[in-house]
């Protein structure tokens, strides 16, 4: 091991590989917290090197001083886990491998594992067995292919050090760009160097990573396939990929993609990347491909996986966004459940891909639980806010819905449904500044409401012009509106009206309500008495609807009324009787809410609400 300021992991990794070996061998670089220390308490042989911006000549000071035929090379940061003993012991015996890769999980930010295989348990005393580069050293007989290699599954390792947190601590990223444009100079036509360079870069300097990036590409293409097959060129491909595509450049992305997938066809996160290219560029069949092949049994045993989401939840979740697009929900909504339950605790995209696709489909009270799990995980995570706010909206859970819209004033849409859920809960005058800065045509039919409400009939009319100008919804909105106003006008004249589409009917539902909860009785009044120029296709329906809303909003005398003139209409329609029997009730008339009840199930015997109260009447 070369160490240096490692105390926080130091003890954990001794411990974890003590009982493996015949020898600890630590040197440390420069410490200046209690990693010395730590290392002889725990049985470590400590030497000290003066740290030269060398990460191989540390590495082969550390080489000089093992005495075993067997090196196994681990980091402060890295624990061992043996699992199968005598496997492991066959592997130091035979003869036919000179050393071998193991497999490593590296611990991300948000509780998940990135798989790779790591050269870490070699012969020591073969030719070339020395490290080479200031950085990402590597085994020259390794790179070299000069000693016979394979994997060994038995011993793996962990490793916890490039979470942000403690990446960032150690000041990393400026050390790694130093020592990288160091490799570079000195081995310039070494396609390894220039990828380690690129790597370093990416976080602080795209530009220059791209430029180091190419000439890694120009040098592998150059070298006649050799280093083609590498693990670390599939995370170059990744790395380019990926700039490109936060860029929003998605055709260099794809070209990329599909040059590192004819080197790689099982990458999982080759897939996952062109899946996610195809689907900003609506390719929703190609997609689908993608997320599916980064699914399989090939793609989960490959050599390299840089993010775990590839081979689970986050290939899911992207594959059941495709399969929405292609009309197939049902299937969807099932991979989006097994997402859900793989994915880890910071990971929201599946609960809001539900959520909003249960919210589409009208399934409120599933879609709530889900989206309110997705606004938890991540209250600034794209869309989920807005989405939560819908459904609360629509569950009529106005507070609910103004305490999530409230931190979204940057967002048009967001701020429009903020208007609509003050306006729908009583707030008309908090709602207009509101819609009045609004840059959205859609606005305006809510400003209209907000100023009819408060009486200002004529500001509401301007409204509702300028929306039917601006409007590039279909043709059946306007009408709809246009509707609503003829029934609203104190004009005498009858104007003839068209059905109410019957499909757009909860939306006259709403504004009767709207009128009722700011006491516009008479404008209800009114509109009551002129709705039945909507003629007879669509009158009957709306009346009994209006029944209920009248009837549930303490109005049972504007219901009454029409509840007589549909009992004259149709004689046999029991829940014509059933609310009559409701009204009375709501009056203290037991004796005629029992007349209404027993005549409601004449006509429905098994009509449930009316057997219920009967019963308790009698």
């Amino acid at each position: 091991m070369i160490v240096k300021d490692e105390a926080r992991a130091l003890g954990q990794c001794l411990d974890s590989v003590r009982d493996w070996v015949s020898e600890m061998i630590v040197v440390d670089t420069g410490s200046t917290d209690e990693t010395v220390a730590i290392a002889r308490t725990h049985g470590a042989t400590v030497s000290h090197f003066p740290w030269c911006d060398d990460f191989s000549a540390a590495r082969n000071a550390a080489l000089d001083l093992a005495t075993c035929e067997w090196v196994l090379v681990l980091d402060g940061d890295e624990t061992c886990f043996v699992d199968n003993q005598a496997d492991f012991a066959r592997a130091l015996q035979q003869t036919k491998y000179d050393g071998f890769s193991l497999p490593i999980s590296s611990l991300n930010d948000d509780g998940t594992h990135s798989q790779a295989m790591v050269f870490r348990l070699f012969r020591r005393a073969l030719p070339n067995m020395r490290y080479r580069g200031a950085i990402h050293e590597q085994l020259v007989a390794v790179a070299a292919s000069q000693v016979r290699t394979s994997n060994l599954s038995s011993i793996r390792l962990g490793h916890d050090g490039y979470t942000t947190a403690i990446f960032a601590s150690k000041d990393k990223g400026r050390r790694n760009i130093l020592l990288s444009r160091k490799v570079a100079k000195s081995r310039p036509n070494d396609p390894f160097s220039w990828f380690v360079l690129a790597m370093a870069l990416a976080q602080s300097d795209q530009d220059s990573m791209l430029e180091s990036a190419q000439t890694a590409f120009t040098l592998l293409e150059s070298s006649t396939g050799k280093g083609h097959g590498e693990q670390y060129v599939v995370n170059l491909y990744l790395a380019v990929i990926a700039v490109h595509q936060s860029r929003n450049q998605p055709d260099q992305a794809m070209a990329l993609a599909d040059r590192a997938l004819q080197i790689f066809p099982d990458s999982p996160d080759l897939h996952y990347r062109r899946g996610e290219n195809r689907m900003a560029t609506k390719d929703f069949a190609g997609a689908a491909e993608d997320f599916t092949a980064a699914l399989s049994s090939a793609a989960s045993n490959f050599m390299l996986i840089v993010n775990p989401a590839s081979v689970g939840y986050g290939s899911r979740t992207g594959l059941a966004q495709a399969l929405r697009h292609m009309s197939r929900s049902e299937e969807a909504i099932d991979l989006l459940r097994t997402a859900i339950t793989e994915s880890p605790p910071t990971h929201f995209n599946a609960h809001s891909e539900l959520g909003s696709l249960l919210l589409q489909r009208g399934a409120l009270d599933q879609a709530g639980p889900i989206l309110e799990e997705a606004y938890r995980r991540s209250p600034s995570g794209g869309g989920v806010a807005l989405s939560l706010a819908w459904c609360l909206y629509r569950t009529k859970d106005f507070s609910g819905a103004e305490n999530v819209l409230r931190g979204l004033d940057h967002d048009p849409k967001a701020a429009h449904l903020l208007a609509r859920v003050l306006l729908d809960s009583g707030k008309a005058i908090e709602a207009l500044p509101i819609l009045t800065a609004s840059p959205l045509p859609e606005a305006l039919l809510t400003l209209g409401w907000a100023h009819l409400v408060l009486g200002q009939a004529e500001l509401a009319n301007s409204a509702w012009d300028s929306w039917s100008i601006r409007a590039s919804g279909p043709n059946s909105a306007r009408l709809l509106v246009n509707i609503f106003r003829v029934l609203l006008s104190r004009d005498p004249i009858q104007i003839p009206l068209k059905d109410w589409p019957l499909e757009s009917l909860h939306e006259a539902d709403a504004w009767l309500i709207l009128l009722l909860r700011y006491q516009r009785h008479d404008d209800v009044a009114w509109v009551i008495n002129r709705a039945p120029m909507l003629g007879c296709g669509v009158w009957p329906i709306l009346r009994m609807r209006w029944v209920q809303i009248l009837v549930l909003n303490d109005n049972a005398d504007l219901a009454v009324p029409l509840l007589i003139e549909a009992a004259h209409e149709r004689p046999d329609d029991g829940p014509v009787y059933y609310w009559l029997g409701h009204c009375a009730m709501l009056r203290q008339q037991q004796d005629e809410a029992r007349i209404m009840f027993s005549e409601c199930l004449r006509c429905d015997p098994q009509h449930p609400q009316a057997v219920q109260a009967l019963a308790l009447l009698n």
